[in-house]
């Protein structure tokens, strides 16, 4: 997969990292998705919570630590911020604290319950974000 990525990346004339963070991305979080919707239309609205955050903790925390982890105790330390640049890395991470912190403040002031608003307001943050990734 990350072959093809950076093979059509190269063939399209675009960044990498555009198109991993929109392709690679939602092609693993795909699965995700579906189990959530299956859930959630169950009625079981915090399983479904349960199981994006808890994808995406296992992903930073384990997917990302592992290989980190096992490289950098055999060649070195692995320097992020050059392939991505600085302001890119911080760009991303801000993104998704603040994401976060939104679900949070918006669940905690409507007693824990998303509504459609709420749905659409993270779609349009999802459509910012990839007009942000391609500017």
């Amino acid at each position: 997969m990350v072959a093809w990525l950076e093979t059509s990346a190269c063939v399209l004339g675009v960044p990498t990292i555009s198109l991993s963070l929109l392709l690679a991305a939602s092609g693993t979080s795909l699965p995700n998705c579906l189990v959530a919707m299956y859930v959630a239309k169950k009625g079981r609205g915090t399983t479904a919570v349960s199981t994006v955050f808890g994808s995406n903790i296992f992903d930073i925390l384990i997917a990302l630590a592992l290989p980190w982890a096992i490289y950098s105790s055999i060649f070195g330390p692995i320097t992020v911020f050059e392939s991505l640049g600085f302001g890119t890395a911080y760009a991303l991470t801000t993104i998704m604290i603040a994401t976060f912190a939104l679900f949070v403040i918006l669940s905690a002031t409507n007693a824990w319950v998303v509504t459609h608003p709420h749905a659409w307001i993270y779609l349009a943050i999802y459509a910012a974000f990839v007009v942000y990734d391609e500017g």
